[in-house]
């Protein structure tokens, strides 16, 4: 598999994590000492996790990506990710909670770390909300 496809990978991988709230699967997509931004602020790897084994605010949900840009430096192990993305957010309607739907950018900086592509920075921008 070439690089861009083991990198590519990491933000499937973390889609299908995410949605199915499979916190040992997100783990090991992740540096451990990566920084994660997004809509909780500035959080460390452990303090990300920790939040995502939270009971869910939406009973399930559902990552549908665009293709990422990326940008690799193959020889110095480094590279950036850019993908757009629109999450749905299924509410409980027996609750009366309604659904949310999110226009998201994932901006990821990945690394080679112990022989695999890992994300070391990740910023998730939401974009838009409907």
């Amino acid at each position: 598999m070439s690089a861009s496809d083991e990198v590519r990978n990491l933000v499937q991988r973390y889609a299908r994590g995410a949605d199915e709230r499979d916190v040992d699967a997100l783990g090991v997509l992740f540096h451990p000492d990566a920084v994660l931004v997004g809509a909780r602020g500035t959080q460390t790897l452990d303090a990300w996790l920790e939040s995502m084994r939270a009971p869910r605010t939406f009973p399930s949900s559902m990552h549908v990506l665009g293709d990422p840009l990326i940008t690799l430096d193959e020889a110095g192990g480094s590279g950036t990710l850019d993908t757009y993305a629109v999450v749905y957010q299924l509410g409980d309607a027996a609750a009366g909670q309604k659904d949310l739907t999110l226009g998201i950018r994932y901006l990821d900086d990945v690394v080679r770390h112990e022989g695999r592509w890992v994300i070391r920075h990740r910023e998730a921008r939401t974009l838009w909300t409907r």
